[in-house]
């Protein structure tokens, strides 16, 4: 599964349950994310109690407030399943993401963690 646009990718690995996200997400409210959140649907519902899924933002140089909350919804969405944890593998070149993902950690206490890298 996938999603791109003229700055950015998404894409989904069942193989690996890995969401690797890259470039700039700069779109504009909901609608803006509509695919991007669709394809975070579809990894919820394709990831069973016990597994962990994988955000990679290695990669992704910016992202704006409204794709913030669609991040923070996949989150929600996942500890509302039930039994699935969430490690998001963070990048030290990008400031953004060390203010940003660590104020994630609160959604899924206990089952979010968060690596610098």
């Amino acid at each position: 599964m996938e999603v791109q646009g003229n700055k950015f990718r998404i894409a989904y690995s069942v193989e690996s349950a890995t969401v690797t996200c890259a470039g700039m997400l700069d779109m504009r409210g909901k609608e803006g994310y509509k695919e991007t959140i669709e394809l975070f649907d579809k990894v919820v519902a394709q990831t069973d109690s016990g597994k962990t899924v994988t955000l990679n933002v290695k990669e992704l140089e910016f992202l704006n407030s409204s794709g913030i909350t669609a991040i923070g919804g996949f989150i929600i969405k996942l500890r509302n399943k039930g039994g699935i944890r969430l490690l998001i593998r963070c990048s030290n070149n990008y400031s953004w993401q060390a203010r940003s993902m660590t104020g994630l950690e609160k959604l899924m206490q206990g089952g979010l963690e968060i690596i610098f890298e």
